[in-house]
């Protein structure tokens, strides 16, 4: 270095006839041939290098090198080459006074490239962790992980953090007594910015307890909110409702409130029906010999009823256990889970009979209709019991009652 630095100074001083500027135009012209070695390297790097790991990753049977040394993150840290080059070879050409000092220009130039180094670290790690979202929420067996909101909070640290030393070397202080002096301000920025700092922390604790992720279907019924999630962040979430609209609330709202997942009921394979049919009590009677024979030759009784006393069978106790029979042999009924026809306390609108079944197929319509189809059948075939669903008298009920009467009065007179 001190050789081509000689020959560059004897060539300028042969141009120049002043020794300042000689001296000068040789600072310049041996900065910018560092600059282009670092440049070269960079190049290099990147031309060469960076193909060649893309090779070998394309060629490993391991799946997580193909997200943690991809190209965005092979190209991040090929660009940290150059400042690398640079910084390391900048004391090598110093040129020097003629009292052996060094110009103060040389200290602003490692400066620029000490800045340069951390502003392409930020990027390096932020690359990273983007990567480590991408292998962990959307790949495979990985989905079920709940990082997003970590990898965010870390990203906010390195910003921070980053920030601080750039901060710190541009005005020649130590990033450690900067960060204690931000420590009087911390209460200020607490206070100015204490609903952003409760989101951050609410976005965490989803990520960390695994209360949401992409793709759950979840309902707050205070916000009037039920949909699927689309994206999850520390500073909010958005909700696709069903109806097409997309709601987006803050972590805080999730963690202080509560809301329903449904994810649970799809990992499980199962969904519950919980439907009660209200009967009328007073339809509620003793079987006659008739009605059980009629029932067994319909098929809707099996041949043991007959063994029961004419008088000792109810109506809706024969119809219970039809319903739990017919329910256990309807296709897509999860026999995993418990299945049962209970009635609960009376009340003004009836005796309520709850059925309580699950289904395997979790999808929204299907269920539906499975569900419509059971209910349905089982509405049906009440009057083969001697059952009447209860129903509030309405206009018509009213009307064809009045003229009942009407028709009754005339045919006394």
């Amino acid at each position: 270095m001190n050789a081509v630095q000689t020959f560059v100074n004897n060539q300028l001083l042969s141009i120049f006839s002043d020794g300042t500027s000689a001296f000068l135009g040789t600072v310049v012209v041996m900065l910018l041939m560092l600059a282009l070695v670092a440049w070269l390297g960079g190049v290099l790097c990147r031309r060469l290098l960076v193909p060649m790991i893309n090779r070998w990753v394309a060629h490993t049977h391991n799946k997580w090198d193909d997200y943690f040394f991809n190209p965005p993150v092979l190209q991040a840290a090929s660009m940290l080459v150059p400042g690398l080059l640079f910084a390391m070879l900048l004391p090598h050409v110093w040129v020097l006074h003629a009292d052996g000092s060094v110009p103060s220009f040389y200290s602003f130039v490692a400066v620029l490239a000490d800045v340069y180094i951390t502003g392409t670290v930020i990027h390096l790690v932020n690359t990273f962790l983007s990567n480590i979202i991408t292998y962990t929420t959307h790949r495979g067996e990985h989905r079920n992980l709940h990082v997003v909101g970590i990898v965010q909070f870390l990203k906010i640290i390195v910003y921070g953090l980053g920030t601080i030393v750039i901060i710190a070397l541009l005005f020649g202080k130590n990033p450690v007594s900067l960060i204690a002096g931000l420590g009087a301000a911390a209460t200020v920025l607490m206070l100015v910015f204490k609903d952003s700092i409760l989101g951050l922390v609410a976005g965490i604790q989803l990520s960390v307890n695994k209360m949401l992720k992409p793709g759950d279907w979840v309902t707050l019924n205070s916000h009037g909110i039920d949909g699927v999630v689309e994206h999850v962040s520390l500073t909010t979430v958005k909700i696709r409702n069903f109806d097409n609209t997309i709601s987006t609330v803050p972590p805080y709202t999730l963690v202080s409130d509560s809301f329903q997942n449904w994810d649970g009921m799809v990992q499980s394979g199962a969904r519950r029906v919980k439907r009660s049919l209200f009967i009328d009590v007073h339809s509620i009677t003793f079987c006659t010999a008739e009605q059980m024979e009629n029932l067994q030759r319909r098929g809707l009784i099996p041949p043991r009823e007959t063994e029961r006393s004419d008088e000792g069978v109810v109506n809706l106790t024969l119809f219970r256990e039809y319903a739990e029979h017919y329910l256990t042999h309807r296709p897509h009924i999860s026999h995993a889970h418990f299945l049962l026809a209970r009635h609960l306390e009376p009340t003004p609108t009836g005796l309520p009979v709850e059925l309580w079944f699950f289904f395997t197929d979790t999808r929204f319509v299907a269920f539906e209709h499975l569900a419509a189809e059971a209910i349905e059948h089982l509405l049906a075939v009440l009057p083969a019991f001697g059952l009447r669903h209860y129903q509030q008298p309405s206009g018509s009920d009213l009307q064809h009652l009045s003229r009942n009467l009407h028709k009754g009065q005339e045919a006394a007179q």
